[in-house]
């Protein structure tokens, strides 16, 4: 369950018309809509499919409980979003077809390096549900909520949201296909600020959430003097390849003379240089983690700010580096990273402890999933119908996000 919160916080509710089936363009029929959104509890698709209390505790973590319509909420996403993926796979690289039946649907009793697809789909809906309890939890542990700013602005995206799709009624049914009521969208909604707030924290050094940039967060620049065809990327014949040494011990050489190092550095590998990814930001942001050559990470820790490093050799050629100060904007990003990884050893540490619903167990993942298009798709006859018709409703609908 590592990297959870990270990945999911790129989601941040999802506002689909549906998780698991239908057109994200497609704005719902609103002619069998409740007339209020807050009208879900008492018609809610998750009690008509599995006799569920939707306000019910699926999972609880440090006394924060998740309602049992959230995670089937997360829990059809989770069928939707496997059943995109290897549909994809399937029809652009012929992968994974065996996890497919005729109609381009999982079969969910099947299994994907040892792991079944049901199995899948649950682990990755309770890690979606846990991780915004976490989020919340790791807010409260540290004062943060949300503020009368934080508020106008939910509200303001709720009433853009709700006109967007079409109106109060169009909401409320847009709910009812994702089985969740108001109260669960706008918690999760609420989210984003708090993780807003909780960077702000990580940035800022008076806080016990901030965590210094370690040695192996480095800023490095880099002049690439290649010894391969960068089309072919077939090895230069040894006098090509003792050309660009000899370039690169004479740019070696200016450097280490030069009295502006970073200024003069800056122009020759624009002049010189042969890696068109340092561009954007003339150089790069690098850790232990990052999928650089060894030689280059070494190199790069080696220094510290301010300092040049001789010729380096890689399979790509001879390098020149320069450690640079982190910038502002780089800082944010460690931050971030950082903040990242602590809500991670939250969600890990909190795993033992989880306090999950019995029924989770009963649930037939397939057999669900199922049901539940049908009930989504039978909210749509028209759009169905329509469908058919021109072909487009064959095969796999992406998941919107």
């Amino acid at each position: 369950m590592k990297k959870t919160i990270s990945g999911l916080l790129a989601l941040i509710l999802v506002l689909s018309l549906c998780a698991g089936c239908g057109d994200a363009d497609k704005v719902p029929d609103q002619t069998d809509a409740p007339s209020q959104a807050d009208d879900q509890t008492d018609a809610n698709i998750y009690t008509e499919l599995l006799g569920v209390d939707p306000n019910e505790t699926a999972l609880e973590t440090d006394g924060n409980k998740i309602p049992m319509e959230l995670y089937l909420y997360w829990l059809t996403y989770a069928c939707s979003n496997l059943e995109y993926q290897i549909g994809m796979f399937s029809s652009a690289y012929g992968m994974y077809g065996e996890l497919l039946d005729e109609n381009g649907k999982v079969k969910w009793d099947e299994s994907l390096e040892g792991t079944p697809l049901s199995q899948m789909a649950r682990e990755q809906a309770e890690s979606s549900a846990l991780s915004y309890a976490i989020l919340e939890n790791v807010a409260a542990e540290h004062g943060v909520a949300l503020t009368d700013e934080d508020k106008t602005k939910l509200e303001e995206e709720f009433t853009a949201y709700v006109e967007q799709i079409g109106g109060e009624e169009a909401f409320a049914q847009s709910l009812r296909e994702m089985g969740i009521g108001k109260e669960s969208f706008d918690r999760v909604s609420a989210t984003t600020y708090l993780y807003q707030h909780l960077a702000e924290l990580a940035q800022d050094p008076a806080s016990d959430l901030y965590e210094a940039p370690a040695d192996d967060d480095a800023y490095v620049d880099h002049i690439l003097l290649m010894t391969k065809d960068a089309e072919t990327n077939e090895p230069l014949s040894e006098e090509e390849a003792a050309a660009k040494k000899a370039r690169a011990e004479e740019l070696l050489a200016q450097l280490q003379a030069s009295d502006d190092l970073e200024t003069l550095f800056t122009q020759l590998a624009d002049e010189n240089g042969e890696d068109p990814g340092r561009e954007a930001q003339k150089g790069y942001l690098i850790n232990a983690d990052t999928s650089f050559v060894q030689e280059f990470k070494d190199a790069a820790f080696a220094l510290k700010p301010g300092e040049l490093s001789g010729i380096v050799e890689s399979d790509y050629g001879y390098h020149i580096l320069l450690r640079k100060d982190l910038t502002e904007d780089q800082l944010v990003a460690v931050a971030n990273t950082n903040l990242s990884n602590y809500l991670d050893g939250k969600m890990e540490a909190a795993m033992d402890s989880v306090v999950r619903h019995e029924k989770l167990d009963e649930i037939n993942v397939g057999e669900f999933f199922t049901a539940y298009r049908e009930a989504v798709e039978a909210m749509h006859p028209a759009d169905e119908a329509a469908d058919g018709a021109d072909g487009s409703g064959a095969g796999n609908d992406q998941p919107a996000a």
